[in-house]
C-alpha cells in the first residue's frame, strides 16, 4: 500500500531543512570565532596593562631610589665639606678630617658618586698653589662662549642684567677674597637666557657633586653667604675676573 503523496517531503523541503542546519552551523561557529578573537584580544590587553603598570612601577621605584641618593648625597657632602680645607693638613685634627672625608668619598662611591672622591683626591694631589705668569685682563669686548652640556655652575651673586661694570666689580671683589683664603679659582660672569640677569660664578662648569660641594665650601668661608649650584642653562660666559674695573674709572674722571 502506497503512503499518501502529502506525507512524503519534497525535493525543496530537504534541501531547504538541510540550509537550515548548515546555516545554524555557521553561525554557532562564526559567534565561537568571535567569542575566541574577543577573548584572545581581552588577554593582550590584560597582558598590555601588566606590562605597563609593571613599567611604571619599576620607573617610580627608580626615581624613588635616585630621590633617596641624591638626599644623601647632599646630606654626606655638607657634612664632608667643612674638612675638606683641612686634607692638605698635618696634626691630629688634619687626621680626623681626612677620614670623615674619606668614608665619605667611599660611601658615596659605592651609591654611584664619585665626585667627593675625584675632588678629595684633587686637594691632596694640588700641594703648592698654581703660579700664573700674568694678570689676566678683560677685553673690552667680551667674547661669548657657551658651557657644556648637563654642567652644572656655582653662583656668588645675582645682579641686574643692564649693568655690566657692577657685575664686573664685584667679580673682581669675589676673586682678591677667594685669593685671600688661599682658594686658587676662577671667577667668571654669565648672563642668564630668561631673565637676561649678569650672574658672578665661581670656577668652571662641573658636575652637579662637584658643583654642591663647592657651593656648600664657598658658604663656609664666608665667600659668598648664599652661594648655590644651579645647572647651567645654557648661559653665556661673558668675562673672567680680574676686570679693569680700576682703570675704567680713572679713565672716566
Amino acid at each position: 500500500m502506497k503512503a499518501p503523496a502529502e506525507s512524503r517531503p519534497s525535493s525543496f523541503e530537504a534541501i531547504f531543512a538541510a540550509y537550515a542546519v548548515v546555516a545554524t552551523f555557521a553561525l554557532g561557529y562564526g559567534y565561537w570565532r568571535l567569542a575566541t578573537r574577543q577573548n584572545e584580544q581581552d588577554a593582550r590587553i590584560e597582558q598590555q596593562r601588566q606590562e605597563q603598570q609593571a613599567a611604571v612601577t619599576r620607573l617610580q621605584r627608580e626615581a624613588d631610589d635616585k630621590r633617596a641618593t641624591d638626599d644623601l648625597e647632599i646630606q654626606v657632602i655638607s657634612l664632608a665639606s667643612p674638612h675638606l680645607s683641612k686634607l692638605r693638613e698635618s696634626g691630629r685634627e688634619a687626621a680626623t678630617s681626612q677620614r670623615i672625608v674619606s668614608a665619605a668619598a667611599e660611601l658615596l662611591s659605592s651609591k654611584g658618586r664619585p665626585a667627593l672622591a675625584q675632588m678629595a683626591e684633587k686637594i691632596r694631589v694640588e700641594t703648592a698653589p698654581i703660579t700664573r705668569s700674568g694678570t689676566r685682563t678683560a677685553v673690552e669686548e667680551p667674547v661669548a662662549s657657551m658651557s657644556p652640556p648637563g654642567a652644572w655652575l656655582v653662583l656668588l651673586a645675582t645682579l641686574p642684567g643692564e649693568d655690566l661694570k657692577l657685575a664686573e666689580e664685584v667679580a673682581t671683589e669675589k676673586l682678591r677674597a677667594a685669593k685671600d683664603l688661599g682658594t686658587v679659582s676662577t671667577v667668571s660672569i654669565y648672563k642668564t637666557r630668561l631673565k637676561g640677569r649678569y650672574v658672578v660664578v665661581l670656577g668652571d662648569p662641573v658636575g652637579r657633586s662637584a658643583a654642591l660641594v663647592a657651593a656648600a665650601e664657598a658658604r663656609r668661608n664666608k665667600l659668598s653667604a648664599d652661594a648655590f649650584a644651579e645647572p647651567d642653562g645654557g648661559w653665556e660666559l661673558i668675562g673672567t675676573a680680574p676686570f679693569r674695573t680700576e682703570t675704567r674709572s680713572a679713565s672716566s674722571n
